[in-house]
């Protein structure tokens, strides 16, 4: 198991704040300005002024009732909100109480936001952000991201500007002239979602909205103490500004396609963990030499131990009790059953699982140096090329098993890659790994937005070329030692993705290494080499370096501290 669910996790969940909404949620930490208690006062006297019925009939007692719905969300709810539309806290808490109700889940609320001209592509259809915007006063939360003129802006920053989701400004004459093209409207909506709060929640409701042919220009999304979601699109794509239409949409696909989102258990899925069961067997651990020490991690919805095990060196991983449903079932016991198969010195090694017991563990070699995304970005290494090089021929040579045994990994990453003695490293974790059908490819959006393919994120097809995308991405982190679209959230970086965007690879990284990152990452999955091409390419590479060091052939290469200054 890996620790993504401490870090990316959240990051996918959440959204940088305004500059402004960031200020106003200052004190919350003790500094000056308007603060997050503040920001209860405010809504609550606006609520006052506006007369509402639940308000004024009973001050103190709905004062205590916006308490407790603030204590319930996190403090980033604050920072968002827009206290102009204060009357929004009272919708949210209504959703909140509604989906209390299990026959009521998922409870969806749209409403219509406005209308903007955007530019007509050839197939008559409005694209893109516009110039000019008309309708109501917009959503319950303030936009994400706020203008930011094209003159003189770095790359990055134009990105950020494409994906940002309030008006644009055109500040340029000659774009100026350009919006006297055609132009189509796009209708804008805002969509509220509350259901039972889940991993991979985010990517089933983005492939939901993707479903009903909706684009999402703007996402705030909220976990309640008490394991509800709060989370708020803004989209375009609905044809009209009619709202019921869009929500009968909604519901419609849902209940059609998405079950779980409503009840993460059904039939089908406990069909499949008996079937899954009586394949694995118990997988003879027993229990009475498993010796559990301690906690080396833990992730979204388990714990990774350290242990013994006859003796030997092992990781523990348990599934939480709270956390025991269909959904987390079935990914446990596809890892086991990938896990059970495989034998390869670049993936991790199998030891045995508990998969009919009241705790479901995994058991595993122990791999002491750690996870390559804590080695890179925690603990602040550098490799150089020979390094980087090996290190990347021992995963590629494990992708090329895993696909030639007709594996699909699906969440490629660094936070997956866990280190052992002289930095070899080991695959692992499969539980959203499969076996793909003979007939067709998988569709389903799985994997982390950093690291994940365009084809995976437009929710089109794909196949173990998806792998090779995401192998790009580990290697431009080994070469710099830099975070993915570090000055992005998930989100945006698979949007960015999706538009096309790549990282940027430094001048400095050798040619022919830049050149494979760079086909690996093509668009086109058919461009993409497969691992056993990039296993041969590497290993060229590493034998003309070696050539080239003279009496040095022989170096294991080199790790460094990064620079604090």
């Amino acid at each position: 198991m890996e620790n993504d669910g401490i870090e990316e996790g959240v990051g996918e969940s959440s959204w940088p704040a305004t500059a402004a909404a960031a200020d106003r949620g200052a004190t919350s930490a003790g500094g000056g300005g308007v603060g997050y208690t503040d920001i209860r006062k405010e809504i609550f006297d606006r609520l006052m002024a506006m007369g509402i019925e639940e308000v004024v009939s009973d001050p103190p007692a709905f004062r205590e009732q916006l308490d407790r719905h603030f204590e319930r969300l996190p403090a980033s709810y604050s920072i968002d909100l827009d206290v102009e539309k204060a009357e929004d806290v009272l919708l949210h808490r209504r959703i909140l109480d509604e989906c209390a109700d299990p026959d009521k889940r998922p409870v969806f609320h749209v409403r219509f936001v406005r209308c903007v001209e955007a530019p007509v592509d050839s197939e008559d259809k409005a694209q893109g952000p516009s110039t000019r915007e008309y309708g109501n006063s917009g959503g319950s939360l303030t936009s994400t991201l706020r203008e930011i003129e094209f003159k003189g802006s770095e790359p990055c920053e134009r990105m950020m500007e494409d994906l940002s989701l309030e008006r644009r400004k055109v500040v340029d004459d000659s774009e100026a002239s350009s919006a006297r093209r055609d132009v189509g409207i796009l209708h804008v909506h805002e969509i509220i979602f509350s259901t039972i709060d889940k991993t991979k929640l985010l990517a089933q409701l983005s492939s939901l909205l993707s479903e009903v042919g909706l684009n999402i220009r703007e996402a705030h999304v909220f976990s309640t103490t008490d394991g509800f979601c709060l989370d708020v699109f803004v989209v375009d794509g609905w044809e009209t500004e009619d709202t019921d239409g869009l929500l009968q949409s909604l519901k419609e696909t849902a209940a059609r396609n998405h079950a779980s989102l409503s009840n993460p258990t059904n039939s089908a899925a406990s069909e499949r963990i008996l079937e899954l069961q009586e394949k694995i067997g118990d997988s003879n651990v027993d229990r009475s030499l498993l010796q559990i020490g301690e906690k080396i991690a833990s992730g979204s919805s388990g714990d990774l131990f350290r242990g013994t095990y006859h003796g030997m060196d092992v990781a523990i991983k348990f599934l939480r009790a709270e956390h025991v449903n269909d959904s987390s079932k079935l990914e446990f016991l596809q890892e086991v059953t990938i896990l059970k198969s495989v034998n390869h010195d670049n993936v991790v090694r199998f030891y045995g699982a508990c998969t009919k017991q009241r705790k479901y563990v995994i058991v595993t070699e122990y791999m002491p140096g750690g996870n390559l995304y804590d080695f890179l970005h925690k603990q602040k290494n550098t490799v150089d090329l020979t390094m980087v090089l090996r290190i990347a021929i021992g995963i590629s040579r494990g992708m090329d098993y895993l696909h030639q045994n007709n594996i699909v990994h699906r969440d490629l990453k660094t936070a997956n890659l866990l280190m052992g003695s002289d930095h070899v490293v080991k695959i692992a974790d499969f539980g959203v790994s499969r076996n793909p059908p003979q007939e067709g490819d998988m569709t389903a959006e799985t994997g982390t937005y950093r690291w994940m393919a365009p084809e995976v994120i437009n929710h089109k097809p794909y196949d173990h070329r998806a792998d090779v995308f995401s192998f790009a991405v580990v290697l431009w982190e080994l070469v710099t030692s830099k975070m993915p679209y570090e000055n992005l959230t998930p989100l945006q970086a698979a949007l960015g993705v999706r538009q096309g965007m790549r990282l940027e690879i430094p001048s400095w990284v050798h040619p022919q290494l830049s050149k494979l990152i760079q086909q690996c990452w093509d668009e086109n999955p058919n461009v993409r080499p497969s691992f056993a091409e990039i296993t041969a390419e590497l290993e060229d590479m590493l034998r003309h370096l070696q050539g080239s060091k003279g009496s040095n052939r022989h170096s294991k290469g080199k790790v460094h501290k990064k620079s604090q200054g």
